[in-house]
């Protein structure tokens, strides 16, 4: 009996959260001429987040976010193993936060014009010089403060572990110059598995490390791997 009620919760829960990311997305779209520097969007976010961890029941603790100031512009590298870390981050992060999506996610209706009217970073994947080019550009959004945040892996891990950091997104780093936040998130990986059509409940952690200045240094980014690495294995649950 339990059993046969899971994938019905799931699928409750993902009704449920759809709402809920069409009514944030509408939000966002109806204040978006208002709102210049992106405070409002700000604080849609973290219902946005707030309200998916709550329909599928996730609980987070935050580590580490005495190190941060919450009016200061970052960039956050974390690893990457469920759609739940955006969530998770979103809720997390005490800073004006933005996260890069693929480009083709913007044709999508009411969530797509959402997430392109809110600031978000529509990247293409295809063309490599278009990708570059928009990683430059997003510069400019960072040093009007806002915070962004980067997953060096590129893509979701298909096993939970975490795969190899890309130096591509750096181009971001590169050209803004501000501190670089190693993020570690914890459990996700099991609120929602990858290829498996289930939304279970539990427990995250999200782990923030030092800021750290930015280094034109290509062993920088191993760096910030190896204490992201740490941390995971320092509090996994």
């Amino acid at each position: 009996m339990i059993n046969y009620f899971k994938p019905v919760i799931t699928f409750i829960k993902a009704v449920l959260i759809s709402i809920h990311c069409i009514i944030i997305a509408i939000l966002t779209i109806l204040v978006s001429p208002f709102d210049r520097k992106g405070k409002i969007t700000h604080y849609l976010s973290k219902a946005f987040g707030g309200g998916i961890l709550l329909i599928a029941g996730v609980k987070t603790e935050v580590l580490g976010k005495e190190l941060l100031d919450k009016n200061d512009n970052y960039i956050f590298i974390s690893n990457h193993a469920s759609y739940f870390d955006i969530p998770i981050l979103m809720k997390a992060i005490p800073n004006n936060v933005r996260f890069i999506y693929k480009d083709t996610l913007t044709k999508i209706p009411i969530l797509g014009w959402g997430m392109y009217l809110g600031k978000y970073i529509p990247i293409s994947r295809e063309k490599a010089r278009d990708a570059m080019r928009t990683l430059k550009n997003s510069a400019k959004k960072v040093l009007a403060g806002i915070s962004v945040v980067i997953f060096p892996e590129g893509t979701r891990s298909t096993d939970g572990n975490t795969g190899e950091f890309k130096r591509g997104m750096l181009v971001l780093a590169d050209e803004a110059k501000v501190p670089l936040i190693p993020t570690a998130i914890i459990g996700s990986a099991g609120i929602m598995p990858r290829n498996k059509f289930k939304i279970k409940s539990g427990n995250v952690k999200v782990v923030f490390g030092k800021p750290e200045n930015y280094k034109k240094d290509k062993a920088q980014l191993e760096e910030i791997k190896e204490i992201i690495l740490a941390n995971l294995n320092k509090y996994k649950l």
